[in-house]
């Protein structure tokens, strides 16, 4: 595994992108389409106060395939890369794709069957992005593992590897579909909390008020993930706490970035997702559906 294309420039594409390009060097870049080819290349990042800059290219500019694709993009711009990953992607390619929700892998499984895909869920960090500038207290953990939880994966197992070298913590939990469902029910939480609350982590900290509308939101989660026979529970709620107390009281969820930065947010693939499943089994979830109308609401207000 010698070279690394990474599709989104982002909180989570610079926060990987960053140790990767200083172990890779230009065997790590970014691939995107016209005017972001451009913006990539002539861009100075900071993260964490230290400046980077990343090679750029268009999928008619690559010269040759590369052995692991990080995607690090929204759910609602998925299709939008296809074009993008059919450049990049052959037999055998690995596929990361730290995006939220539990659908970005099945989605490149179906398009690009000749690619390797690991599950991936990217936990535990309170990046900001403003701007050209991401900063962090904490990075995280990434959290990976195959779809029928092959711990011994040789792919799997190299990439763990390379993340050790280049500094990035992470985890191959026992079961990676509960993991994913449970960084869902967190976003479900405490992302459109945030993003109707406009309160950073700090508030989820201490306030009893924004933690109860939290908690109601996961829990609701936890309901449908039992009956689609997942393995998440109850328990699973108060014991994000453990985790959540160790954000930096001034960050924000990146759907609050979202809202600040009048951008669409990811609410489709949160609620909109859990009132599909929770249809099919005739749960009711209505702190998520009301959670839902008011994110859509504020979205017509400011994309309109």
């Amino acid at each position: 595994m010698n070279s690394i294309a990474v599709i989104g420039a982002g909180a989570l594409g610079l926060l990987y992108g960053g140790p990767l390009a200083a172990l890779l060097k230009d065997k790590l870049f970014f691939i995107a389409e016209g005017d972001r080819v451009r913006r990539i290349n002539e861009t100075v990042y900071s993260i964490n106060g230290k400046e980077h800059r990343f090679k750029s290219f268009s999928p008619d500019q690559l010269t040759e395939k590369p052995d692991i694709v990080l995607v690090a993009v929204k759910n609602h711009h998925l299709e939008s890369i296809v074009p993008l990953l059919d450049a990049a992607l052959e037999e055998g390619t690995l596929v990361v794709s730290v995006l939220n929700g539990i659908d970005s892998e099945r989605f490149i499984e179906e398009r690009f069957p000749q690619a390797k895909v690991l599950y991936s869920v990217a936990v535990g960090m309170d990046a900001v992005k403003e701007g050209n500038s991401l900063n962090y207290s904490n990075p995280g953990k990434l959290l990976l593992g195959t779809k029928n939880n092959n711990s011994r994966d040789g792919d799997l197992n190299e990439l763990t590897a390379l993340l050790d070298t280049a500094g990035i913590p992470w985890d191959v939990p026992e079961d990676i579909i509960r993991s994913l469902w449970w960084k869902w029910m967190i976003n479900i939480g405490m992302n459109q909390v945030s993003a109707v609350t406009g309160a950073p982590y700090g508030v989820f900290h201490a306030d009893k008020i924004v933690q109860a509308l939290m908690e109601d939101a996961m829990l609701e989660t936890v309901r449908v993930a039992k009956a689609e026979g997942v393995d998440l529970r109850d328990e699973d709620v108060p014991a994000w706490y453990s985790i959540m107390n160790k954000l930096g009281p001034e960050g924000k969820t990146s759907m609050l970035q979202d809202v600040e930065a009048r951008r669409k947010t990811e609410v489709e693939a949160f609620a909109g997702k859990l009132m599909e499943r929770a249809k099919k089994h005739s749960i009711p979830v209505p702190v998520n559906q009301t959670l839902f109308r008011i994110i859509k609401t504020k979205e017509l207000l400011y994309l309109t």
